[in-house]
């Protein structure tokens, strides 16, 4: 029940986050998105009042200073001594820290909550192992694992949301080019080039899924301090905006920006041109991911876009809640040979037609696979 009103009070977090008029005016994991994080002049670290040295800041879903996450668990992988400070805002505003420090053999977490009014009061030491990164095609979490003393030995770290289809309303206008005379709209549905046709345009949501992806690896609701000037009269300007929830955000740099950030933003924006000169396909592939929660009569129940330490605690509270209970959604796939998986497996599933119904949705199996 606690693992629950956390992810709810978390989702509520992020909307109010989102729906605000973002008065307050980076590309993603490397699974995440097919892409390293990117290189070029790294922007500032943030700045949190009462504590210094801060790595990355989480402020209710906007998150500063991802690519020094990814920086310290390609650190852990290879075996090299680093050390991170993440702080989490609560809803008061008072900073939360954690604290990684890896020795090359084994990974201490601190948590420090003696800033927060409402919390315990206290720092909390635990010994751990390893850190994974999980990444879902909502979702990419980092994990400790085998930590002692804590429930399933496992610690998150932080956990990066980007599930479109939890946002009332996503759209971009991106306009480009010397003059900004070329334009891409969601949000109408049209496309001008440079000779100054319009025409219709549709975006479909497997790509608007993966262009959120990208701008929230990119933190375009943080403040575009690390973007920087450049003075060639000829380059490419580029203005996006981004329509979310009741919200709107707008970001203008150059191509020959070469801070760290404006890379992130150029990257995305070739992303966005280069998929609308595509046909987008009308009826994309429907895909499932997630951990096996049942499995019984060729049929498998897979929680989806759970990660490792969502799939342990659910595993037990399922049995004794209603799905609606859940923010996650949950499909039951039939036609699967179920002797071929266990509970807790991970798989990635191509649904053959579309998925019917909710918590549960049932859906028959075109492909399926175990995934790591």
């Amino acid at each position: 029940m606690k693992k629950m009103l956390k992810f709810l009070f978390y989702f509520i977090l992020i909307f109010s986050l989102a729906s605000c008029n973002m008065q307050d005016n980076e590309n993603g994991s490397p699974k995440a998105n097919g892409e390293s994080p990117s290189a070029g002049k790294e922007r500032p670290k943030p700045i949190v009042k009462g504590v210094r040295d801060v790595d990355v800041l989480n402020t209710h879903g906007s998150i500063d200073g991802i690519e020094r996450m990814q920086r310290f668990y390609e650190d852990m992988k290879s075996g090299e001594s680093s050390d991170l400070r993440i702080v989490f805002y609560t809803i008061e505003g008072d900073p939360i820290v954690k604290d990684l420090k890896y020795n090359g053999e084994s990974l201490e977490v601190k948590n420090d909550s003696t800033r927060d009014t409402y919390g315990s009061g206290e720092i909390e030491t635990i010994s751990c192992g390893q850190l994974i990164e999980e990444v879902n095609p909502t979702n990419t979490s980092y994990i400790a694992t085998d930590c002692k003393e804590v429930p399933y030995g496992m610690e998150e770290i932080i956990e990066i949301e980007y599930n479109v289809s939890q946002q009332d309303l996503f759209e971009i206008d991106l306009k480009y080019g010397e003059n900004l005379e070329n334009e891409i709209n969601t949000k109408t549905a049209t496309i001008k080039k440079k000779n100054g046709v319009t025409e219709p345009f549709h975006m479909n949501e497997n790509v608007k899924q993966e262009m959120y992806n990208r701008l929230v690896f990119a933190n375009y609701l943080g403040e575009k301090g690390g973007l920087s000037s450049c003075d060639q009269p000829d380059a490419i300007k580029y203005n996006l905006k981004v329509y979310i929830n009741g919200g709107q955000q707008e970001i203008s740099w150059k191509e020959c920006d070469d801070s760290q950030e404006g890379l992130k933003f150029t990257k995305i924006a070739n992303y966005i041109i280069a998929q609308s000169d595509q046909k987008q396909t009308e009826k994309p592939e429907v895909i499932v991911q997630g951990y096996v929660l049942e499995r019984e009569n060729n049929t498998l129940l897979i929680g989806e876009e759970l990660n490792k330490l969502d799939y342990e605690w659910m595993k037990d509270e399922i049995k004794q809640m209603d799905m609606d209970s859940f923010i996650f959604n949950f499909t039951v796939l039939e036609g699967v040979p179920v002797e071929e998986y266990q509970l807790g497996d991970k798989i990635r599933a191509t649904i053959d037609g579309n998925i019917i119904g909710s918590k549960p949705g049932r859906a028959k199996v075109k492909e399926i696979k175990k995934i790591k």
